[in-house]
This record gives structure tokens, C-alpha cells and sequence, in this order.
């Protein structure tokens, strides 16, 4: 992998003082905004006697009326603008950043800005051609403490949101996605609507709310009030006051009343309005990551992307190995070893069970981790270790654990269960991928929220969950839920950037199969074999999990090799077509190679989707497309190869809970 590189530098260009001044109302209110460069988008702030308002707009419509702001800090007080005569000033954000772990190659940072200055605050108004987004910025001296935020959300009449609900703080932040207007949120506390959601607002287009450089502070969520239709209001939890270990989490008890004890002088987290004209429109957006905090790390050639062998989700089952007693033990995770390295697959992942049960200093003898690492190491295949979040929450954890099996040859941790999003978590989270970029250890958060853009400031990190992905009832056959869910992943989490939703199922039921015999079968999903085949180009994942056994595999071979020549990193990504809570088409290229995936809920339907992507020439097409008969056998599948002009419309059909997926080659390129 290529070092990081800047290929120009974030210029911030002050323009006139003139360019960002306030345009005054008949009302006496001042009014501020930043366009896009292209126009399109615009996110304002209106400041009078009341208080201060934001909102945001697309080609002159609105998508987030105006609705109220403010920050509390118990020693500064409320900061809402009221009565307030702030001055603007306009700049131009400019520059690309190279991105070698990311779903394009680079990420434009082009967006004009208006900072809203109030003497020792400010708030900043940032427009990108994908989105906009605001946020707080303060010059107070010393720390203060953060005890309110308030940022809501109101939308126009009529907008049907896509979202994720759950019951409080403590959470996995693992849920389907509902679809519906405002008033089918659930009110009150402790309900709350997990980032990211999107809202339809008819007439005008499609937003997905989010926040980026969350460092330092507690995660955005939202709840409704049973007498408001229309508005979302923020709920943040509080820092912990009294925490309890117990086994795999560590449990908060109490909560002081505030949100955060920070530094007064700083940037908050940005509040992310990424924008469409259509869902589709929110695949390609990098407003997440060009809002994040640059790279801290000034080596990152030894970071490695790319699929791993995965043991849980089939319960370590390989039966077609003669002689070998599965389990988690040493010989098993030599063929693991073996299945990956025949197949160009560069990591394992050793799961939960290599170590005394949550003692990770204590690696048990039948598994022999050092082993392992070394016969990883003979075959180019490296190990990527389990770990519950409580035992290593303390800077004292990490450094002994770390030490010793980044010693050992071991390449990262994959860290589970943290199931919250308070500012002492999110203080975890840097702290932990600066330990071990330290030690040039990758790092996989599992059980956590979605990702925020610190896989920009630690490239490091390479995975977040916070997705309700295929482990969900795989031991009884899987859960009909997860495959419709599946199309609005591509809306709603996968906005945010990379997840663990480990996809890769060979054993595939179709809606109406029998009942699954639980503990007698291999562990199976719901959907047809290629809507599997097609999560691999449509999942952002850096690091990419094959969930099923290596026997599995074994069994299906083309599709197999399919599987493991899907790139984990892009050149560049485009949404093809969908439509929420329908279907889903998602477009990558790597060097000169395009990949397809399509997929659709638990209706069948016929698409022709566009291949402008491709840009011009002819190419040779392999594909996987759903047989006649996969609405009753799921596992049964087309694959033809064939050849296609670029910008030919592509006829594609896909069973009830199936997929569609392709590779482009240029024509005459090997």
C-alpha cells in the first residue's frame, strides 16, 4: 500500500468580509449562508431577537426547515444567538486528499464556508456538492462543561424518513430500518433514532443526517415528542459518573448531568446533511471523511485492506478436512489458514474462544495463538485477534496486551461490545487507535456505532458495525427481516462509511423454505445465493468478512472465486439506481475493472439498470444472476459471461429476496 499522501493541502482562503456579511431582514434578523460550488446546495443560519435558526436547501428548496440551535456551558452559559450582532466570513475550502483505504482513490475537498462569529464562539457553515453541514466552534479559556445541546430537525410537510429506532443508550446500535413519516417515530425517552437516517421530502430530494469528527464528545441521537410531527430533537447521553465490568461490557450505572468536560477552546462535531436528488445520489458522498480530522499518522504503508476467513458466524464447522476435529483449536485454524492462503484471502480472524474466557492474557494451549501467527506468516496470511472492549479500557490494558501479541506477528484486534457512544467511549476509541497504530496494530470496532470519519484521522481503523448484518439468527436459518433490511443499509448506515455487516452466506433460504432445524444444520440466510454474491460490491468494508466455512465455499466454487477477487477498496463508487425500502445498485472500479451488485427486498422484479458508469468502449461482463427457479431453491444461480457496450442498458432480474452481480473487464485488458 502506498503512504498516504496530500495531494493538495486544505487551502482556506479568506474572501472579503463582504462575501460572508449578514444580509439583513425587514424583521431585523441577520442572515448568513454557504453555497456549494456547483450551487446546488446551501445550509443558512438566521440570527434575531429569538435566537438562532439553521436550514438547509437543494436547488432552492428546503429539506431541513428552520429550526433552533444552541451549546450550553455551565461556565459561559447558553450560546443562541440571541440579540446578537455576529459578523460573517466567507473562505473557500479547496484541495484533494488521496485516500488509499477508502471507496475512492480521492476525496474532493472543495466546499465554501461562512464562519458566523460571535466574539469568543462561533458557529461554521460548510457547503460540498454532496451535502452540507454546521457546526460550533469556541475560544473560551481553560475547560468547560458542556451540559445541553440543542440541534434538531425539522422537515417539511409530507417527508417519509428512513430509520433506525432503539431503546436508550445502552445499545448495539444494531436495528432495522423503518420507513415512515415523522409521526411513526415512537415518542419520548428512552427511544431514540440512531444516526444515520434519511428523509424524503417530496419536490425536493433526499437527506441523510449524520455527524463527522466526533472526537472528545458524546454521538448524536434523536427523539420525538408526542405533540411534534415534523421535528426530531437531539438526546445525548450524559458523562458516566458510575461504571460496572461486567464480562464483556462495562456498564453504566449513573450519569452526571452533563454531556462532556472538555477543552474551551475547540471545534465540536460537524452535524452532516448529506443530499440527493435521489437515494442513489447518497452512495458517492465523502462528506464524512473530508469533514473528519486529516491523518495523525505519518506512516501508513504497513496498513493493510482486504478479505478475511471468519470463524464465528458457522461455529468453526470445516467437514471436509480428513482427520481434522474442528473447534477452536490449533489444527482448525490451520485450515483456515490453508483455505485462505488458496485463495489469496490475506486475513484470519481468531474470534472469541483463542484466549481463557475475557482473560486475554491468558491465550489457551489447544489453540496455540503463537502457532497460528507463525503458520499464518509461512502461508502470507495474517491474524487479526478478538477482543471484548472491558479488557482493554484502560491505557494500562492496551499496552500490555498490545505489546505482547503485536510482538507475537499478530496485525490488529477486532473490539466488541462496547454498545455505547458517551464522551468517556468516544475517548476510548481515539485513545485505542492511537495505542495501536503505535504498534502498527489495524483495529476493527465491533458492537459500536456507526463510523464518524476517524478511519480519515486513524487510518488504522478500518471497520465499524453498528449494522444489523447477517450474524443476526444465523444459527436458526437467519432472519427474513435481514434481507429486506439490506437495501436500506445502502441509505441510511452505509452513508456514514465502512461496516461489519460480514456477508458470504452459501447456505440460502428462500422465503417460503421449511422450517430450519436448528442445531442440525449449518448455520444459513435468508435470500438467494447471488443477493450474497452482490453485498460484496454494494458493502463498504475495507476489511471484508467470509462468514461461511471454507467447506462451504469449497462447494461452490465459481462462486467462490467471484468472492475473493471483490476489491475491499475503491478507485470510485456510484449509485446505479434504487429506491428505498425496494432495491439497491451500487458501482465500484478498481484500476480498470468495474464491479455491479444489485439487490432487492422480498418482491421480485425485472430492472434495466444504466451502465454510463462504465464510461466508453466495450467490456467483457461476468455475471451471477438469479435462476428461474431461485424464488423456490435460493441457492440456484445463473452465471454467464458475455459483452456489453458502455452506456447499453442492462436487463437484469432478481427472485424475491435476490440479487444480481457483475464484473466489467475492458475488452482485450487480461
Amino acid at each position: 500500500m502506498k503512504r498516504m499522501m496530500v495531494i493538495a493541502s486544505l487551502v482556506s482562503s479568506l474572501l472579503s468580509l463582504t462575501s460572508g456579511a449578514a444580509t439583513p431582514d425587514p424583521s431585523g434578523a441577520l442572515k448568513f449562508s454557504a453555497a456549494s460550488p456547483d450551487g446546488l446546495n446551501e445550509v443558512r443560519l438566521e440570527v434575531d431577537l429569538t435566537g438562532m435558526k439553521y436550514s438547509v436547501w437543494r436547488r432552492g428548496k428546503a429539506l431541513v426547515k428552520p429550526t433552533s440551535i444552541s451549546l450550553v456551558t455551565r461556565e459561559h452559559g447558553r450560546m443562541d444567538g440571541k440579540g446578537a450582532k455576529p459578523k460573517g466570513v466567507a473562505r473557500k475550502v479547496e484541495g484533494k486528499v488521496a485516500t488509499p483505504i477508502y471507496k475512492m482513490s480521492s476525496v474532493d475537498l472543495a466546499a465554501n464556508e461562512t464562519e458566523v462569529d460571535f466574539g469568543d464562539w462561533a458557529v461554521v457553515l460548510h457547503a460540498r456538492n454532496d451535502g452540507v453541514a454546521w457546526r460550533f466552534e469556541t475560544k473560551f479559556k481553560g475547560d468547560v462543561t458542556v451540559t445541553a445541546e440543542n440541534t434538531n430537525v425539522e422537515f417539511p410537510e409530507e417527508t417519509e424518513l428512513c430509520y433506525g429506532q432503539v431503546g436508550g443508550f445502552a445499545t448495539s446500535f444494531e436495528t432495522t430500518a423503518k420507513v415512515g413519516p415523522v409521526s411513526s417515530v415512537k415518542p419520548g425517552h428512552p427511544q431514540i433514532v440512531i444516526l444515520p437516517f434519511t428523509a424524503t421530502v417530496p419536490g425536493a430530494g433526499v437527506v441523510s443526517v449524520t455527524e463527522s469528527n466526533l472526537l472528545d464528545y458524546p454521538g448524536l441521537n434523536f427523539f420525538r415528542r408526542q405533540d411534534e410531527d415534523d421535528m426530531l430533537r437531539s438526546w445525548q447521553a450524559g458523562v458516566p459518573s458510575e461504571t460496572e465490568r461486567k464480562g464483556r461490557w462495562i456498564r453504566v450505572n449513573k450519569r452526571h448531568p452533563y454531556l462532556a468536560k472538555t477543552r474551551g477552546t475547540r471545534v465540536y462535531p460537524w452535524r452532516v446533511f448529506v443530499l440527493g436528488d435521489s437515494p442513489s445520489g447518497l452512495v458517492s458522498s465523502a462528506a464524512v471523511y473530508a469533514l473528519a480530522e486529516p491523518s495523525r499518522l505519518k506512516d501508513t504503508s504497513w496498513i493493510k485492506p482486504g478479505l478475511v476467513q471468519w470463524d464465528w458466524w458457522h461455529g468453526f464447522k470445516i467437514t471436509d478436512v480428513p482427520g481434522l476435529k474442528t473447534g477452536c483449536n490449533y489444527e482448525t485454524y490451520k485450515a483456515y489458514i490453508d483455505f485462505a492462503a488458496a485463495n489469496g484471502v490475506g486475513y484470519i480472524i481468531m474470534d472469541e474462544g483463542w484466549s481463557e474466557k475475557l482473560n486475554l492474557d491468558k491465550p489457551r494451549a489447544e489453540v496455540n495463538v503463537e502457532g497460528v501467527i507463525k503458520y499464518g506468516q509461512k502461508k502470507g496470511v495474517d491474524v487479526i485477534l478478538w477482543a471484548a472492549w472491558s479488557m482493554l479500557s484502560t491505557p494500562e490494558d492496551r499496552a500490555r496486551i498490545f505489546d505482547r501479541y503485536s510482538e507475537m506477528g499478530a496485525k490488529g484486534f477486532k473490539i466488541d461490545f462496547m454498545d455505547r457512544d458517551d464522551q468517556e467511549l468516544e475517548r476510548f476509541l481515539e485513545a485505542t487507535a492511537a495505542d495501536a497504530a503505535a504498534r502498527k496494530l489495524v483495529v476493527m470496532y465491533h458492537g459500536i456505532h456507526k463510523p464518524t470519519g476517524l478511519c480519515r484521522t486513524f487510518p488504522n481503523v478500518l471497520n465499524y458495525e453498528g449494522v444489523y448484518g447477517l450474524e443476526q439468527g444465523h444459527s436458526a436459518g437467519g432472519r427474513k427481516v435481514v434481507t429486506e433490511n439490506d437495501v436500506n443499509l445502502v441509505y441510511t448506515r452505509m452513508v456514514a462509511g465502512g461496516m461489519d455487516y460480514t456477508p458470504g452466506a452459501m447456505r440460502n433460504r428462500a422465503f417460503d423454505a421449511p422450517e430450519f432445524q436448528r442445531g442440525k444444520e449449518p448455520s444459513a440466510c435468508y435470500g438467494t445465493r447471488c443477493h450474497q454474491l452482490a453485498l460484496f460490491p454494494i458493502l463498504e468494508a475495507p476489511v471484508q468478512m467470509l462468514c461461511d466455512s471454507p467447506t462451504q465455499y469449497r462447494t461452490a466454487p465459481e462462486c467462490a472465486a467471484f468472492l475473493t477477487k471483490v476489491p475491499t477498496v475503491w478507485d470510485e463508487t456510484v449509485g446505479v439506481a434504487g429506491e428505498i425500502g425496494k432495491f439497491a445498485s451500487v458501482a465500484r472500479r478498481k484500476d480498470r475493472g468495474w464491479w455491479l451488485g444489485a439487490i432487492t427486498n422480498w418482491d421480485s422484479r425485472e430492472l434495466v439498470l444504466p451502465t454510463s458508469f462504465l464510461g466508453d468502449g466495450e467490456w467483457d461482463v461476468e455475471s451471477f444472476a438469479d435462476a428461474p427457479d431461485a424464488d423456490v431453491n435460493a441457492e440456484h444461480y445463473v452465471r454467464r459471461t458475455s459483452r456489453i457496450k458502455a452506456g447499453e442498458p442492462l436487463k437484469v432480474r432478481l427472485a424475491r429476496g435476490g440479487g444480481f452481480a457483475a464484473r466489467f473487464t475492458p475488452v482485450g485488458c487480461p
